[in-house]
């Protein structure tokens, strides 16, 4: 009898918690700072939060509320059930993923339309309220506690597709299932090159009619810059603004990809409509790509436990999602450098499974990271450091065949940061990229510092800053949205290395004296890691630098105008997609920047094989290296989109079973 009092109590306490937290989930998803004034008193409060459920509709919203609380009443008892640890984990987590959808409001941000879903118009937060405060400790609270009891079943369902999963069901995991649809699908993931090359045929063919509704292509800023550099041979520095005379081109934008682009530019030419040949650039491009991600698909399937019905599901999601094609037939440098990343990426995972698996790394694995990490570094300057930290790290913690990883990672350090620079560029006329752009933060913060305690600061901090930035030239143009206005307007060209050592030192500094301005000065570094921006972009064909030569790229497509299928399909498309939840929560940037990452990192403490998270150290490495940047684009954090496959192999990785044996000392089993 008692028994049956208690599980009452319990029954008709999950109700309540589950009514409250469908609720409170549902406004505070859709709660957005419209008005300062709604944090005046609780009257305003309510009239805007109920102002707030128009913006997806009295039936949106109810349904809202009714699946949130649904989904937290059927899946509470696997938290219950939970280890403590578990409980924790996925707590904290929770708390960090609620703070991505919360924080946008938080955000001192510019009144942007209603473009994703969940994301706010921004607004002026008001910090010195007590209202404020409490509306955002119950959006974290309300929001996390829906997003722990999911995290637990997911722990729950993990631990069955582990190292190893259970005895019982590891012929089931790792054997394709002949009568199974998603068996005969997986086929095509099985390595055979018939079966890779129609994988990647067939997505690109489901890229199509997206790649045709962008098109015909989508020149940036930058690639203008690159583009007029090769055609004219009018050389300059687009951010200071400097006349290079007597150079063929600069390495501010990577050389490679400007021969690239001007090769195709020419052919295009050679065809006789200039179009035509980025046309087949995006076409390449798009293979390449969809190559990469089949790879990451066959390593899933091979290297891991995943269920073959979750490699299809990636598969379908990379080909039907229209993120990935809509950055194709974009012609930048973040998308040429992606499908050259991504396999540096598999290989660094091969080499790491190998590692942990007691098995040689071997001389053509050792060749396929030199030549990825020469070629990721030549595209992208980021992607050098990226591999090269990366590679480092994992020496670092793993220690194991620290020849063969080490060479990995000097080979193509060596060759992009010193043979090229020392030898390459000066035999073509190339001119180096300005020191200021690896100081973009450091310049954004300490301008600050100077313009708001120049009064407090000694005569020697004054000095470091100023051989280094012109604070009076800076000042009434400095932003808080982008470094690159601190940089044009007061970096100085004619500083020396050792001004430019001494500035950096002066910045570690003062970041102890001065941590809350410096926060305050890139406020547009927080933007890849909270929800907002999406992968869904429409550009013009060309844009930029019309005066300097930009008139003589594709004279026949107006200037940062779209094209007409942009125009009639693809800008709605793109309208339609931010405003629905399902598609706006596939693309949204922090979804892949963010949650995948972090619920890896859950599910890896879950199954308690912590070695896994080594595979996560490229993930971090780009974290940091978006921390460093002069502004904030999604084509920055591209590489987290493409790489979302093997974001969520990491908790299930296979390994040896004496290696369990010996990392849990368990018994063996019978």
């Amino acid at each position: 009898m008692a028994l049956v009092e208690e599980r009452a109590r319990f029954g008709k306490t999950r109700c309540l918690l589950s009514v409250g937290i469908g609720i409170l989930a549902a406004q505070s998803l859709t709660f957005r700072n419209v008005d300062s004034s709604a944090f005046d008193n609780f009257g305003n409060l309510a009239a805007l939060g109920l102002d707030s459920i128009a913006q997806v509709g009295q039936v949106g919203s109810a349904a809202l509320a009714v699946g949130i609380g649904f989904l937290f009443y059927k899946l509470y008892p696997e938290f219950e059930k939970a280890e403590r640890r578990n409980r924790l984990t996925a707590s904290i987590v929770a708390c960090f993923l609620a703070f991505t959808v919360v924080l946008p409001r938080l955000m001192k941000q510019a009144i942007t339309p209603f473009n994703s879903y969940p994301n706010y118009l921004g607004g002026v937060p008001r910090w010195q309220e007590p209202i404020f405060w409490l509306v955002a400790l119950v959006q974290v609270l309300s929001i996390g506690s829906a997003l722990a009891v999911g995290i637990c079943w997911l722990m729950h369902k993990a631990a069955d597709l582990g190292e190893y999963g259970k005895p019982e069901d590891g012929d089931a995991i790792t054997t394709p299932g002949h009568d199974s649809i998603w068996g005969r699908g997986a086929r095509l993931f099985d390595g055979a090159s018939g079966h890779l090359v129609l994988a990647t045929v067939a997505m690109v063919l489901c890229w199509t009619p997206m790649l045709i509704i962008q098109g015909p292509a989508k020149l940036g800023l930058d690639t203008m810059v690159q583009l007029i550099q090769f055609r004219t041979d009018h050389v300059w520095d687009p951010i200071m603004m400097v006349e290079l005379p007597g150079y063929a081109g600069q390495d501010h934008h990577p050389f490679a990809d400007t021969y690239l682009y001007g090769f195709f530019d020419e052919l295009g030419l050679w065809l006789g409509h200039e179009i035509l040949g980025f046309c087949i650039l995006i076409v390449l491009q798009s293979i390449a790509t969809a190559f990469a991600l089949v790879v990451s698909f066959i390593w899933l399937r091979k290297r891991t436990n995943l269920p073959d019905s979750c490699v299809c599901i990636c598969w379908c999601l990379a080909a039907f999602l229209p993120a990935f094609p809509m950055y194709m037939s974009t012609i930048v440098k973040d998308s040429t450098w992606i499908p050259i990343f991504l396999l540096w990426l598999v290989a660094f995972f091969e080499a790491l499974y190998r590692c942990g698996n007691h098995q040689v790394i071997g001389w053509k694995l050792v060749t396929c990271l030199i030549v990825l990490g020469v070629l990721s570094g030549l595209t992208k300057k980021t992607g050098i450091y990226v591999t090269t930290l990366s590679l480092l790290l994992l020496i670092i913690f793993l220690r194991k065949q620290i020849i063969s990883l080490f060479l990995s990672m000097l080979v193509p350090a060596v060759l992009v940061m010193g043979f090229v620079p020392m030898v390459v560029l000066p035999a073509l006329d190339i001119a180096p990229g300005g020191p200021q752009e690896a100081l973009s933060v450091p310049i954004q913060q300490l301008s600050k510092v100077a313009m708001v305690h120049k009064d407090e600061l000694s005569e020697s901090d004054r000095q470091a800053i100023d051989k280094v930035v012109d604070i009076k030239r800076m000042e009434p143009q400095w932003r808080d949205s982008s470094a690159d206005y601190a940089k044009h307007y007061g970096y100085k060209i004619n500083s020396s290395s050792e001004d430019r050592m001494q500035f950096i030192k002066t910045w570690v500094r003062l970041f102890f004296h001065y941590p809350k301005d410096y926060i305050a000065a890139v406020p547009y570094l927080v933007d890849s890691f909270v929800f907002g921006d999406t992968y869904y972009y429409s550009g013009p064909v060309r844009c930029g630098w019309w005066e300097a030569g930009g008139y003589k790229i594709l004279p026949g497509y107006s200037e940062c105008k779209p094209s007409y299928t942009q125009e009639k399909i693809g800008i709605p498309l793109n309208d339609a997609l931010n405003k629905l939840p399902p598609f706006s929560f596939l693309g949204s940037e922090a979804l892949y920047t963010v949650w995948l990452p972090l619920m890896a990192m859950a599910l890896v403490v879950a199954n308690k094989r912590y070695r896994n998270m080594l595979y996560l150290i490229p993930s971090v490495v780009n974290w940091c290296s978006l921390l460093l940047l002069a502004a904030s684009s999604s084509r920055y954090s591209l590489c987290f989109l493409f790489m979302f496959a093997l974001t969520i192999a990491v908790p299930f990785v296979k390994v040896e079973r004496h290696e369990l044996h010996l990392e849990h000392a368990a018994p063996a089993k019978r």
